[in-house]
């Protein structure tokens, strides 16, 4: 007879950690807090998993968030019940709205407790409900496997953040179900005929004045569609999330869009009769037309026309659609007026930033600061940048050769860059790592620094310091307000980075910084440069609404 087979009793927590590893989890980030304390005993009583602790747990949130952007797999991040799990919704947010996988497990009350007048009780589902495609509260051990599953391949494959309440008396609790593997499915990748995409390419086969916008979606099809700018006769604009993946040498990438962007673009765009989007929900009012025939590819039904009206939406993968386009379009006569309307454009572009990078003055003009990182880090560097008026002026300024991005796109928090760093490093430990961020964003991830020296991340930081929240202050300015709660009382950022057990400087001349980024981006330690810049409004901070 044969022998049955002896099923292996399990604690929930040893089992939740069992079936993370199977699905290719290296990482959880997280705070430690009471009522998650049986997960973390088995966390340390296991060596697949490793327990990344950081001070904050939105920093943990974050972090999943950002390793989820970068590797394109799940991301985890644990918090204790109430306000460790309140705590974790800011990155949560952004993790949702860039649609990076993400789970986040949290600690909840003893289960007789759950829904009781209780400290730190709250009902965790409707708090995170707003960002989570699913979230569930586990109320038998025997539910473990089923609902870590259900939230795993809910988060991988929709691109989501998922959430699992556990009350603390759980996690010790012994379950018998086996972890569950991923799936491994085999997709029957649709390979589109020209037939099928029809009414698109009828549409694009129209076009006298074509534009195309490309973002982060439309990164691994990016040969293609630069080929497709050529036979189409089409400009080339990308998207923040896209900068990198095109060498800023080619003739028709006309610049982007937006504050940060090349304001003949949105001219260039507002004149184009057919506009393709292609893995892009960028569109940014006031620098894109009122009306336009705009046809979208992307891989998520809910992207499609989710910003502007779209004439024809087509859901498929990029490689897929693209090539397609190409084919069709090849005997395509380009109107030869619009294309040297667009090299003309890029060529003044060109021109304007160069110019602008290479301003000298005390305190730094911040352009001078983006084309000392771009002329500093390699090709295949991973670059954080937080949300300020940095982000306007690297957009506006880095001249990309392939490196890698990472912001916070649709959610824009401040204090995303160190964590994502942080990140960063850990998945990528061989490539240089560079955090960008304001004075203002890193007052709101200060507490990390301790973090990324626990974990010896010889990461480089550059904080753009001019004592204010400049793209506030800016706004303020040009729209006729008066400042209020924008000037900053800055602590001394060198010192601070040192008690930490940074490497730490300041930087207070335009002369200084190729010399002092090189140095920071071959330490083996944490390097903080504190660089003193000009409190400059960036140009197109006044933009008015395209007419038409």
């Amino acid at each position: 007879m044969p022998k049955q087979q002896v099923q292996q009793v399990r604690t929930v927590a040893e089992t939740i950690l069992e079936q993370l590893a199977l699905w290719g989890v290296e990482r959880i980030y997280g705070v430690v807090g009471d009522a998650i304390l049986g997960l973390m005993d088995a966390l340390a009583k296991q060596d697949r998993i490793r327990f990344i602790a950081v001070r904050h747990e939105s920093m943990a949130a974050m972090m999943a968030s950002a390793e989820a952007k970068l590797t394109g797999r799940l991301g985890v991040c644990v918090a204790t019940m109430g306000p460790g799990m309140v705590n974790l919704l800011n990155g949560l947010a952004d993790a949702h709205l860039d649609q990076a996988p993400v789970l986040a497990i949290t600690g909840q009350a003893p289960l007789n407790k759950v829904g009781a007048d209780d400290k730190q009780v709250i009902d965790q589902q409707v708090m995170i409900q707003p960002l989570a495609r699913f979230s569930t509260l586990l109320a038998s051990p025997d539910a473990t496997v089923d609902l870590l599953a259900k939230a795993l391949h809910i988060a991988q494959t929709e691109g989501a953040v998922t959430h699992l309440s556990i009350p603390k008396d759980l996690f010790t609790q012994k379950q018998s179900e086996q972890a569950r593997p991923p799936v491994h499915m085999l997709y029957a990748k649709h390979h589109f005929q020209e037939e099928d995409l029809v009414p698109a390419i009828e549409t694009l086969k129209f076009a006298q004045r074509p534009m195309i916008v490309a973002g982060v979606g439309a990164r691994k099809a990016i040969d293609s569609i630069k080929t497709l700018a050529e036979v189409w006769g089409a400009g080339l604009v990308l998207s923040l999330g896209a900068k990198g993946s095109v060498d800023e040498s080619f003739p028709l990438l006309a610049g982007g869009i937006g504050e940060g962007g090349n304001p003949d673009v949105s001219q260039l765009m507002n004149d184009a009769d057919i506009i393709l989007l292609v893995g892009d929900t960028w569109w940014p009012e006031g620098f894109v037309p009122k009306e336009a025939r705009i046809v979208q590819v992307d891989t998520a039904p809910r992207n499609i026309g989710h910003k502007m009206t779209v004439e024809i939406g087509i859901v498929g993968d990029a490689g897929a659609v693209i090539p397609v386009f190409v084919d069709a379009l090849r005997a395509h006569m380009c109107n030869q007026s619009w294309l040297r309307r667009v090299r003309e454009v890029k060529e003044k572009w060109d021109k304007t930033i160069e110019e602008e990078g290479n301003r000298s003055g005390t305190p730094i003009p911040p352009q001078r600061v983006i084309r000392a990182i771009e002329r500093t880090v390699r090709p295949d560097s991973i670059l954080t940048v937080d949300t300020g008026d940095h982000t306007v002026w690297f957009s506006r300024i880095f001249r990309s050769k392939g490196q890698r991005l990472l912001f916070s796109g649709d959610w824009r928090t401040m204090g995303f860059a160190l964590p994502a760093a942080i990140a960063a490093k850990l998945c990528c430990p061989e490539r240089q790592v560079l955090a960008l961020v304001g004075d203002g964003g890193l007052a709101m991830s200060l507490m990390e620094l301790s973090t990324a020296v626990r974990y010896l991340l010889p990461i480089t930081l550059v904080v753009m310091n001019n004592g204010t929240l400049q793209m506030e202050k800016s706004k303020m300015i040009v729209q006729g307000y008066m400042q209020e709660g924008v000037n900053l009382n800055n602590p001394d950022f060198v010192a601070l980075a040192q008690a930490c057990g940074w490497n730490a400087m300041k930087v207070g001349r335009d002369t200084e910084l190729e010399g002092a980024l090189e140095q920071a981006l071959m330490s083996e330690r944490p390097t903080l440069l504190d660089v003193h810049v000009q409190d400059t409004i960036p140009p197109l901070t006044a933009k008015k609404p395209l007419q038409g």
